[in-house]
């Protein structure tokens, strides 16, 4: 049986209208859905939603560690349960590398 994972590939979509690609806003809903309470279940929410896709779909070059992509999304918090509770700001995305959101904006136009 694969590992737990989430995605968000309906964005505003006939499908969906609440995707909006953000894995920390799906990790709460998981979290919130499932009677997460402890930190460490907020945490595994949060695992499901980034390292748990990264597993099911086999991808190579992923994770936290030296070489793998600059896919990241920094904000200010303490905790991860924080990150995933408060709704922080997300001061800067990266995707490989290239910054496609700061202080909460979008850098280019979706459309």
């Amino acid at each position: 049986m694969p590992a737990p994972c989430a995605g968000s590939d309906g964005i505003r979509d006939t499908w969906g209208p609440y995707g909006n690609a953000d894995m920390l806003e799906r990790a709460l809903f998981i979290g919130l859905r499932n009677n997460f309470r402890r930190d460490e279940d907020v945490e595994y929410a949060l695992h499901i939603c980034t390292q748990g896709g990264a597993d099911v779909m086999e991808l190579e070059g992923y994770g936290l560690r030296e070489g793998a992509f600059a896919d990241i999304v920094l904000v200010e918090a303490e905790t991860v349960v924080e990150a995933v509770a408060a709704r922080p700001t997300r001061k800067l995305v990266l995707k490989r590398g290239r910054a496609i959101a700061r202080g909460g904006k979008a850098l280019f136009d979706v459309e």
